[in-house]
C-alpha cells in the first residue's frame, strides 16, 4: 500500500516544519539602532509648514511627548505609532537627530524630526 500526498499538503508540512525551527532555534536578526536617551525638539511637518512642534524626550525606549510611546527599532532608528494607521519613522541624521516620513493610514503625510535640544 503506498501513501500518496498532495503537493500543497506537502508544501505546508514543510513551511511549517522551517517555522517551527526558526522559533525554536532563533533567527539572525537584522542589525538595529537605537534612538539615543535624551532631550529633543519634536516637529511634525506637512507640505512644508510646520503642523506641531513641542519639547520630547526619549527615555527607557520610549519617546515622551503627550504621552509615552515605544520607540520599534529598526536598522536606521525606529519608529512609533502614535495611534493605530499614525506611525512616524525616526532615521538618524548622522548629526544627532532623526527624522523620516510620517504616515496615515499608509499614506505618506508629511514628516517627523527629532532635533537634539542641549
Amino acid at each position: 500500500m503506498s501513501i500518496t500526498i498532495r503537493p500543497a499538503v506537502f508544501r505546508t508540512a514543510v513551511l511549517a516544519t522551517a517555522v517551527s525551527a526558526v522559533a525554536v532555534l532563533g533567527a539572525p536578526g537584522i542589525a538595529s539602532a537605537d534612538v539615543k536617551s535624551g532631550n529633543y525638539t519634536s516637529t511634525t511637518w506637512s507640505s512644508g509648514a510646520v503642523l506641531l512642534q513641542r519639547p520630547g524626550r526619549v527615555e527607557g525606549g520610549d519617546l515622551v511627548l503627550i504621552g509615552r510611546y515605544p520607540i520599534h527599532r529598526t536598522a536606521r532608528g525606529g519608529y512609533v505609532d502614535f495611534f493605530p494607521g499614525h506611525r512616524v519613522f525616526m532615521n538618524s541624521d548622522g548629526h544627532g537627530g532623526y527624522s523620516g516620513p510620517a504616515y496615515l493610514g499608509g499614506a505618506v503625510v508629511g514628516r517627523f524630526t527629532l532635533t537634539p535640544r542641549r
